[in-house]
């Protein structure tokens, strides 16, 4: 029983500096819009769905996955948008999972005939357990190495659930963006037994679009464009930078994302270079990245790899006909992935 014990922590223990020091850093960023910053609910089109899914650090046995469905629903005749998305992590070979449901609200505004402002809220309830079907106990092994389907250890961690609230913010034209993320502003408790606080995070992102060649036909838009983007987290004693450089040949999207530029002196944190294709249709989305080790963990384990599936209703007719200057869903700056 001391044993056991001592193992669970173990995993508790690394599970945790995981989710403090390493929130999942999707290497398709923009495909997982409300996950990023929930100003993003709502824009850009009139729906949309998506599914994800990642595996990080694949040597290890059992790597680290994130998998992830959302949706988002512009509502008609107003500038509100709404979104939820339902994302599980799954994390070491002991079965630590993470079950998480976000509801997100998006307000649009624009401010004059180029720029445009759009705020989001999230609230998220978030359920942490481990999973004992993984785990094996003395009691369960026999002399001749047959295993038994149960344990007489009692299984004394409790699932652990908290509610946790962010909020953005985020500035754009038809060619640029900045945004900002404050999340977990209750300072959430969560963990098994002895609990640990959440500390606050923030994170800006921000990026511009260089059109080299685009035209309009049959109302969709058809572009040569290179998009140059940067992200910074800063969760308490931890921070990362991101930096990476997109390019659009419509309809094909080709990313490279520097994860974990080393900004700050001194720093020792993992480093990966993610490579990235995407095929964006009229309404259907599909993307692949894959993670290489640079420096740190990821160089020993392996990286990540990276799917994502997206289903989108754009406004094609409405950003045609009107010639208004205040459309706040234009041909949006970021990239699809």
């Amino acid at each position: 029983m001391y044993r056991k014990k001592v193992f669970l922590c173990c995993l508790v223990f690394v599970w945790s500096l995981a989710a403090k020091a390493q929130e999942v850093a999707f290497s398709q960023p923009y495909a997982s819009r409300q996950y990023l910053n929930p100003a993003f609910t709502g824009l850009g089109h009139a729906w949309s769905a998506s599914v994800v899914h990642r595996r990080q650090w694949p040597a290890l046995n059992g790597s680290f996955i994130t998998n992830q469905a959302s949706a988002d629903y512009r509502l008609p005749g107003t500038k509100s948008g709404i979104g939820m998305f339902l994302q599980q992590d799954r994390a070491g070979v002991g079965g630590l999972q993470k079950l998480q449901v976000s509801a997100s609200y998006g307000y649009h505004t624009a401010l004059t005939g180029k720029w445009a402002f759009s705020a989001g809220l999230q609230a998220s309830i978030a359920s942490l357990r481990l999973n004992y079907d993984n785990l094996v106990f003395g009691d369960q092994l026999s002399d001749n190495g047959m295993v038994a389907v149960t344990s007489a250890e009692v299984s004394n961690f409790e699932p652990g659930n908290y509610l946790s609230f962010a909020t953005g913010g985020m500035l754009y034209t038809n060619q640029f963006w900045l945004g900002i993320t404050a999340a977990n502003l209750n300072r959430p408790s969560y963990g098994f037994g002895q609990k640990t606080t959440l500390p606050l995070r923030f994170a800006a992102t921000a990026g511009y679009k260089f059109f080299a060649r685009s035209y309009q036909q049959q109302g969709r838009l058809f572009e040569l464009s290179f998009i140059p983007t940067a992200a910074f987290v800063r969760d308490q004693n931890f921070s990362r930078a991101d930096l990476g450089i997109y390019t659009i040949y419509t309809p094909l999207t080709l990313g490279l994302i520097y994860q974990g530029v080393p900004v700050i002196a001194g720093t020792n944190q993992d480093q990966t270079l993610a490579m990235l294709v995407g095929l964006q249709l009229e309404q259907f989305n599909i993307g692949l990245s894959h993670s290489i080790g640079l420096k740190g963990f990821s160089t020993q384990v392996g990286g990540a790899t990276e799917v994502t599936l997206r289903f989108t209703q754009l406004d094609f007719g409405k950003m045609l006909k009107s010639s208004n200057k205040n459309k706040l869903n234009q041909n949006n700056p970021w990239p699809a992935f």
